[in-house]
């Protein structure tokens, strides 16, 4: 396995850093940054994001002193609080580590040109094994995101409750590498593919081979 460095912040970057950059990109492939340089308004905002009912609500609104801007939830695939500080807060508590990739970093770890170097469903772990996945989640609009996850592997009957988080349609936190976090919709998740996977698998599940 190629290591991935996942702390890439340097101290002149994070010292020039306003107190809060929030990004949102929507279903349509276009985004929107916003900037609050105060730490206790920034404070305030992190603070109403950390709903887990996020995107269920029908609007976000944003504002300055000179104008006020509405996005429809519906439309969000994500939004990215960056700020100089962990975004572990954020993600599920049953992860020891849930960070974005790039797609180059992802595809370093997950050879899809060589499968006798991938890692097989059938590895042989103890419940309790810390577990490092890769995953490649697929949002409406053509959006990819690439996370590596560290995981306790968990009893059988409980493996499928990964999946069920992910049909949930709540909100995913995840880390981000230059600090803060990320909030995922996954109302607006299409699907999503883990390498390797688990062993179990649903009763009704079509067994064939990905055409790369």
């Amino acid at each position: 396995m190629i290591a991935i460095e996942t702390n890439t912040r340097s101290p002149s970057k994070t010292s020039s850093r306003p107190a809060l950059e929030i990004r949102f990109q929507f279903v349509d492939g276009s985004s929107e940054t916003f900037i609050q340089p105060d730490a206790e308004a920034a404070e305030v905002i992190r603070q109403r994001t950390n709903s887990s009912n996020l995107f269920t609500q029908s609007r976000i609104v944003v504002a300055d002193d000179y104008s006020k801007s509405v996005f429809v939830c519906a439309q969000v695939n994500r939004v990215d609080l960056v700020f100089n500080g962990s975004g572990h807060s954020r993600i599920p508590v049953d992860h020891y580590d849930l960070v974005e990739l790039t797609e180059a970093e992802f595809h370093q770890c997950v050879p899809l040109n060589d499968l006798d170097l991938l890692q097989r469903r059938d590895r042989q772990l103890k419940v309790g094994d810390l577990m490092v996945s890769f995953l490649h989640l697929k949002m409406k609009g053509g959006c990819h995101v690439y996370l590596m996850r560290e995981a306790l592997v968990k009893l059988p009957a409980e493996s499928q409750s990964f999946m069920q988080r992910f049909l949930s349609r709540g909100t995913y936190g995840i880390r981000l590498r230059e600090g803060g976090h990320g909030l995922l919709n996954l109302q607006n998740l299409i699907g999503y593919t883990v390498y390797p996977g688990v062993p179990e698998l649903p009763a009704d599940t079509w067994m064939a081979q990905p055409k790369y």
